[in-house]
């Protein structure tokens, strides 16, 4: 983890390590509150805590402190999970994807003042980066759709067992954009998404995950908290697993330099 990321950021106290850019302190304190809970939640139900701290910026400090290029999209690298404080500009662009038959639905859940704000959407999706912190470095999934599906069921899970009265915010948005037709999308195949992931574009991007948290909310439904785990420990492999895989479907001289190396 990279604590220099700190620097210049004022420190917000909660259960993980939290950071804000200056005048973002309150809504700093909310995402720590839901990114704490959610951390301690996980690691209840997969045995272990890794290390992780919390950044909520502004769109200035965004850049230095982030190599995920686009404002407003939440990331997670080493340990460090990086959100934006503020209503970003790219946000506005999801509200498009909804068909004009839905927006007043989408407005009933996201109107604020007379406009859609997206950032308690997106407050939660904190949730889904702290599912990153999880995998990264101790579990990885074979294809990169099973690695976000994993982060948007650990999302949905605490949702439905820990703030279920957020489901609303969490589900209608996904809902109504996932309606989009694939047409209006450059990449729609889950082949383009393995090959560009993110490259695909944000709402582009986004569409993919709209989808993806959808499935994760019918695997919720039909198998209950217990499938993040079972999801978890389906691909985890520790040396002794791995060295067994080898000698089976490779060659034993590689199984045994596996556990030598």
């Amino acid at each position: 983890m990279n604590t220099g990321l700190r620097d210049g950021l004022v420190e917000v106290p909660g259960g993980l390590p939290t950071f804000a850019s200056a005048g973002l302190e309150v809504r700093a304190a909310l995402i720590g509150r839901i990114a704490a809970d959610s951390h301690e939640y996980i690691a209840e139900l997969l045995g272990f805590s890794p290390g992780t701290q919390v950044l909520v910026l502004s769109e200035v400090d965004w850049p230095s402190r982030t190599e995920t290029p686009l404002y407003g999209l939440p990331n997670a690298s080493d340990g460090t999970l990086v959100v934006a404080g503020t209503e970003a500009p790219f946000w506005g662009q999801l509200t498009e994807m909804v068909a004009e038959v839905d927006q007043p639905e989408l407005a009933r859940v996201y109107g604020s003042g007379g406009a859609i704000r997206l950032g308690p959407f997106f407050d939660l999706v904190a949730v889904h980066e702290v599912g990153h912190v999880f995998h990264e470095g101790s579990q990885h999934f074979p294809r990169l759709w099973l690695q976000e599906l994993f982060a948007n069921l650990c999302l949905h899970t605490w949702v439905a067992e820990r703030s279920p009265e957020s489901l609303p915010i969490l589900m209608t948005l996904p809902r109504l954009g996932a309606k989009a037709s694939p047409e209006a999308f450059a990449h729609r195949t889950r082949d383009d998404f393995e090959r560009l992931y993110t490259g695909v574009g944000g709402p582009n991007y986004v569409w993919f995950q709209f989808r993806l948290q959808l499935e994760a909310a019918a695997l919720y439904d039909r198998a209950g908290a217990a499938a993040l785990t079972r999801m978890f420990d389906a691909f985890r492999l520790d040396d002794a697993a791995l060295a067994r895989r080898l000698d089976e479907a490779v060659d034993p001289g590689l199984a045994a330099f596996s556990l030598a190396f």
